[in-house]
C-alpha cells in the first residue's frame, strides 16, 4: 500500500480550504450534489465505507468456496487460465497503458522554460496526468510483485507530499531522493490548484501558494522535469517486469539498475502464469496465486480495505484533512472509484470495467461452481463504485465541512506506521 507519513508538527496553519474552493463547482470530483447542506451530510462516506467493507467480505467468502476444498484437474486448468487471462489482459495492459500515459506527460513538460510554455503545454500535461493517474488507481488490486516488491508504489505514490522537503529542495536542488516529493502528488502540486489546470502564465513569476510565494516558475518546471523523468522510468520497470517484451524501455530500466525480475530470474507474467511449477514459479500452488491475487493484502481485498479503512476513513472518520489523496487535483472520488475498478477489472478479466463478461475469469468460474459468491462479489463491486461516486465533490470540502476544520499543511517524516 502508499506509504504513510506521521505527523510531526504544523507547517503553515492558516490556509483556509473555504477560500481556495470558492472557485470551483460541486463537480470538480463527480456529479456530487450541488446544496451546499450535502457536505453536512455524514451518510454518504458511510455508505462508501460501508461497501468498500462489504466487498472485502465477499472477496473473502469467494476464496474461501477454493480455498477450503481440494480443486479437481478441471478447476485447477480453468483457475491457470484465469490467471494467464489477467496477466495478459488486466495487468500487463494496464501498466503498459501507464507507462504510455507518462512518455505523454513527460513530453509536455519536456524541457520547456518559463517564457515557453504554452497553456496548451500545460493542458496537454495536466490530461496525461490524468490519464496516468487512472492507469496507476487501476492498478492497485495486483500491486504484489514489482509493484511492492521492489517498492515502486511507494516510490511514485507516496502522500502526503511534504511541503517542507520541497521547500528544502528548491532551496537547495540536487538529485530528489526523498520519495515525499516524487511521483504523482509532486507533478499535481505543480499542474493543479483548486482542482484545475494551472494557467501557462502561473510559471512567468513567482507562485502564489501560501510559503512558496519566493519560489519561481522556472524552478518549478525544471522540478517538474526531473519528477516526471523518474516517473517514466519506474512506470517502465512495472511494465517490464511483468512483460519484458518491450526492448527499448526494458534497456531504459537496465539502464537505471532497476530490479525486474524476481528471485527465480524470471519475469513477474511468468511467475503468475506458471503458478504451481516451482521450478519458474515463486508460487507453490495455483490456490496460492489465486489467494494473493483476491485475499492478500497486495491484491484485491487489500486495496478495497485500503480505500475503505484509509484513504476515505482517515480523514472522513479521524478527521485527518490532511491525508486526503490528491486535494490539488480534486482527483479523490476518481481515483477511490478506479481503485475498486482494479478489482472489477482483475474479476472480470478485462480493462472493460465490466461492460462484458470475458469466458476466461473469476465471474466465469465462481458463476460457474459457486454462483451465490459470484454474485455476491459482483453486487458488492457496483455499490462500491457507486456510493463512492456518491459522496459530495470535491472530497478534500467535504470532509472539511464535515469537521469544521481547515486543510492544512503539515511536515510529516518519512516513517513507515
Amino acid at each position: 500500500m502508499k506509504k504513510i507519513f506521521r505527523f510531526a508538527m504544523l507547517f503553515m496553519a492558516t490556509l483556509m480550504i473555504g477560500a481556495s474552493l470558492s472557485s470551483c463547482s460541486d463537480s470538480d470530483d463527480n456529479n456530487g450534489g450541488s446544496s451546499s447542506d450535502i457536505y453536512k451530510d455524514p451518510t454518504y462516506g458511510q455508505a462508501a465505507i460501508s461497501s468498500c467493507d462489504e466487498l472485502v467480505s465477499a472477496l473473502n467468502a469467494a476464496y474461501r468456496q477454493i480455498g477450503t476444498r481440494s480443486l479437481t484437474p478441471e478447476q485447477e486448468a480453468e483457475l491457470k487460465a484465469v490467471l494467464e487471462n489477467n496477466v495478459d489482459n488486466v495487468i500487463v495492459p494496464t501498466y503498459t497503458n501507464l507507462a504510455d500515459a507518462v512518455v505523454k506527460l513527460q513530453a509536455a513538460l519536456g524541457d520547456l522554460s518559463a517564457s515557453q510554455i504554452t497553456q496548451s503545454d500545460v493542458d496537454k500535461a495536466c490530461a496525461a496526468f490524468k490519464e496516468a493517474r487512472a492507469e496507476w488507481e487501476k492498478s492497485e488490486a495486483f500491486l504484489l510483485g514489482p509493484a511492492d516488491g521492489f517498492d515502486v508504489d511507494p516510490h511514485i505514490d507516496s502522500w502526503p507530499l511534504s511541503r517542507a522537503a520541497l521547500l528544502s529542495y528548491f532551496a537547495n536542488p540536487s538529485e530528489i531522493q526523498d520519495e515525499s516529493i516524487l511521483g504523482f502528488h509532486a507533478l499535481e502540486f505543480i499542474l493543479f490548484r483548486d482542482g484545475k489546470n494551472r494557467k501557462a502564465s502561473d510559471f512567468s513569476s513567482n507562485d502564489t501558494y501560501k510559503g512558496f510565494e519566493s519560489i519561481s516558475g522556472a524552478q518549478e518546471l525544471k522540478y517538474a522535469e526531473e519528477v516526471a523523468k523518474d516517473l517514466l522510468v519506474h512506470t517502465y520497470q512495472l511494465q517490464v517486469a511483468w512483460d519484458p517484451s518491450n526492448a527499448s524501455r526494458l534497456q531504459a530500466v537496465k539502464d537505471a539498475d532497476l530490479d525486474y525480475q524476481t528471485a527465480k530470474n524470471n519475469s513477474f507474467g511468468a511467475n503468475m502464469k506458471n503458478a504451481g511449477n516451482t521450478s519458474i514459479s515463486t508460487f507453490a500452488t495455483i490456490k496460492d496465486a489465486v489467494q494473493e491475487l483476491l485475499t492478500q493484502d497486495k491484491g484485491c481485498v487489500g486495496i478495497c480495505n485500503e480505500v475503505g479503512g484509509s484513504k476515505i476513513a482517515n480523514p472522513f472518520s479521524k478527521g485527518d484533512i490532511s491525508y486526503v489523496e490528491s486535494p490539488y487535483s480534486y482527483n479523490s472520488i476518481k481515483d477511490f472509484q478506479d481503485n475498486i475498478r482494479s478489482v472489477q477489472n482483475i474479476w472480470y478479466g478485462n480493462t472493460n470495467n465490466g461492460a462484458t463478461n470475458t469466458a476466461t475469469s473469476f465471474h466465469a468460474f465462481f458463476t460457474k461452481y459457486y454462483p451465490t459468491q459470484a454474485q455476491q462479489v459482483e453486487t458488492a463491486i457496483n455499490n462500491a463504485i457507486k456510493n463512492i461516486g456518491n459522496m459530495p465533490a470535491p472530497f478534500v470540502k467535504y470532509v472539511s465541512v464535515l469537521w469544521n476544520k481547515v486543510f492544512e499543511d503539515e511536515v510529516y517524516v518519512d516513517e513507515e506506521e
